[in-house]
């Protein structure tokens, strides 16, 4: 009898085991959410520590935020892509594993034959619920680190909030104010009505040479390509079409739809894993967020000079909102200034600043040289919800600031390393952004 049960124990763990072609499930044991480039989802970026900020002799006066809408749907390209070319994959994926071609483990076959697209076109970059629990939450740890700047009370006076014309900004902005107040609160919060063209919010809409030298142009997107048809993307390729089964290599174009599917449902669903992660290995998903890095470097970043040089308008907004406080102490401007936006400000603004600057410029040959210390990494940077927050302090007669990316301190060029940097050091650094911003003249073709 005791053999019996024993050989029952035996045919009870065997079938529990993976199929004969699966004897590990790789995406099980791979950090694939940190390399997902502007889809990353904010929770594997933020500082969750929201202790109250202090600093002995300073008190904080004021905040300026920029913050990039959180997780939201793709676009309706994308979202048609996973309608119809995914459930094509799919069903090749589950021929290939039947006929014992590929390496995907038991779990994950069985992931990918459930799995159905989701999200419909008329949801096309709208803010997605893990998008609104971002905010809320976002919101939350700023006023738990600084009450006496954001106060759970709300006025007019205290708050400015601003948003581009996008539902998706718009919504954050509202889910922010709903972590702050309350939800009850918050439908009494104004928001101002929105500027298509908002010249400090997107001020890239209104520089017609950038739009034309950089955004417009096939050039930017050289060394992207270069990359994409270069060995270590070939290497990648024929890794994931081995793991999925298929005896040809798939296109690019596929694999990065692979990449674009992984990423947008890890970011908005964090109580599932998307079953198409399963195709990347650790070493591949890093050459994917390669290629996306050497998009927005080159369009968003420190690949052309206009580039960065157009960001001066919220530069220039967040230091005269600093200095009205030096010059008019207990006057009515709010105590908080909380404008919300998109990738493509946070990032101009980052190189603005001069952080996260290489130094070697991203190529598409010099990916094993950045490969361990870059700096430019969007999934880092640039995630969903990313945020950049000037908190201005008062210490005695003195003022001085903290800077916050991700919640985290930074310490810009030109400041001391400690954590607090002189205003007149900050205004000196940047004072061509204060003093010199002239839009027209930046962006003038002639």
């Amino acid at each position: 009898m005791k053999q019996i049960h024993q050989l029952v124990l035996l045919l009870i763990l065997f079938a529990s085991l993976p199929g004969p072609l699966s004897e590990k499930c790789l995406s099980r044991s791979q950090k694939l959410h940190y390399y997902l480039a502007t889809k990353t989802p904010y929770r594997h970026t933020s500082n969750n520590n929201d202790s109250f900020v202090h600093y002995p002799g300073c008190n904080p006066v004021r905040i300026w935020m920029m913050i990039r809408h959180g997780t939201r749907y793709p676009s309706a390209k994308v979202i048609r892509m996973m309608q119809e070319r995914l459930p094509q994959l799919r069903d090749a994926i589950l021929q290939n594993h039947k006929a014992k071609r590929g390496t995907l483990c038991y779990e994950e076959t069985a992931e990918l034959q459930t799995w159905s697209p989701h999200v419909e076109e008329a949801d096309e970059k709208r803010l997605a619920h893990e998008g609104e629990d971002e905010m809320i939450e976002l919101a939350e740890r700023f006023q738990n680190r600084f009450p006496a700047i954001l106060p759970d009370i709300y006025t007019n006076s205290t708050f400015k909030f601003r948003y581009t014309a996008t539902q998706r900004t718009s919504e954050s902005a509202r889910h922010f104010a709903v972590g702050l107040f309350g939800r009850r609160v918050s439908r009494y919060v104004w928001f101002p009505e929105a500027i298509y063209k908002d010249p400090i919010l997107r001020f890239y809409k209104l520089c017609h040479r950038w739009r034309l030298e950089v955004d417009k142009n096939p050039e930017s997107l050289s060394e992207r390509i270069k990359f994409e048809e270069g060995p270590e993307m070939l290497a990648a390729l024929k890794d994931v079409s081995s793991r999925l089964g298929f005896n040809q290599t798939i296109s690019i174009d596929d694999a990065v739809l692979l990449y674009l599917t992984c990423s947008f449902e890890t970011a908005w669903d964090h109580r599932a894993r998307s079953p198409w992660c399963a195709a990347f290995s650790e070493n591949n998903i890093k050459v994917f967020e390669y290629a996306e890095d050497l998009e927005y470097y080159w369009i968003d970043g420190y690949g052309y000079n206009i580039t960065y040089r157009q960001a001066c308008p919220p530069i220039k907004d967040m230091m005269q909102y600093f200095q009205n406080e030096d010059v008019t102490q207990g006057n009515e401007d709010p105590k908080a200034v909380l404008y919300f936006s998109h990738s493509g400000t946070m990032l101009k603004m980052l190189s603005h600043l001069g952080l996260y600057r290489d130094k070697q410029r991203l190529l598409h040959n010099n990916f094993a040289a950045l490969l361990r210390d870059r700096k430019w990494r969007v999934s880092h940077i640039d995630s969903f919800g990313a945020n950049l927050a000037f908190i201005l302090f008062r210490c005695g007669k003195q003022q001085k600031v903290l800077t916050l990316h991700q919640e985290r301190p930074i310490t810009l060029p030109g400041c001391p390393e400690s954590e607090l940097c002189p205003i007149n050091i900050l205004n000196k650094q940047y004072r061509d952004s204060y003093l010199d911003c002239n839009l027209e003249q930046i962006c003038n073709t002639v």
